[in-house]
């Protein structure tokens, strides 16, 4: 599998991210917190100093292609398909018994989410090669496929972190993106402007429908 193309020369992504490119581009909001630790190791090589203790918790994709650039006993980490975080909602309320109250979500470009139409019958055919009744497989991948195909790495990000906020709603989430191409971390534009902007409400009217059965998974 090779490198998508970088973000910058990618038209998808044009006037939807907020570059970093120097450590004072760092947004006030995260200064002084674990999500300012994360990108300066992750876009400048600066070496995080765990302290023994949990200081974040990384939510991001099972890409092989992304490394985190975390020392141990710094962070809990979830890696869950398309970086949604479905039926690890008690996981998260763990990380939280533990005093972790920054969460970092990490989405990333050309995610095999978006692919997930094609791959579908190769996914079924592996679980045939496991025993599965291929009836039961075909019925499994359908639905897990509904609740993580997504079309846009981006809007998808969006779409978990407003349904984050409404069951966790005193967590600082952090979405981040990664471009494979140079494991850059960049913001979101619409988290950024929402921030900017002081209307960081997840009851906003605006704000894209989140339905109430997507809110928790407790199967």
């Amino acid at each position: 599998m090779t490198l998508p193309l970088a973000i910058d020369l990618d038209p998808r992504y044009h006037g939807r991210l907020v570059d970093i490119e120097t450590p004072k581009d760092i947004p006030d909001y995260w200064k002084g917190t674990p999500v300012e630790n994360l990108l300066l190791a992750q876009n400048f090589n600066k070496k995080i100093d765990a302290a023994g203790k949990p200081e974040l918790l990384i939510a991001t994709c099972i890409e092989f292609r992304y490394a985190l650039p975390i020392p141990s006993m710094y962070a809990y980490v979830i890696r869950r398909a398309s970086c949604r975080l479905i039926g690890s909602e008690f996981s998260l309320a763990y990380v939280l018994s533990r005093g972790v109250d920054y969460v970092a979500m990490i989405g990333h470009n050309d995610c095999g989410m978006t692919k997930v139409p094609e791959a579908a019958p190769s996914m079924a055919e592996a679980l045939v090669k496991e025993g599965w009744h291929r009836d039961r497989a075909e019925e499994f991948i359908r639905y897990q496929a509904a609740r993580y195909t997504m079309e846009d790495e981006l809007s998808a990000l969006e779409h978990e972190y407003i349904r984050l906020r409404r069951l966790f709603k005193r967590v600082h989430f952090a979405p981040l993106f990664v471009c494979l191409a140079d494991q850059r971390l960049y913001i979101p534009k619409w988290f950024h402007d929402r921030m900017l902007s002081g209307k960081d409400d997840i009851t906003d009217s605006k704000e894209p429908d989140v339905r109430d059965e997507e809110l928790l998974t407790l199967m």
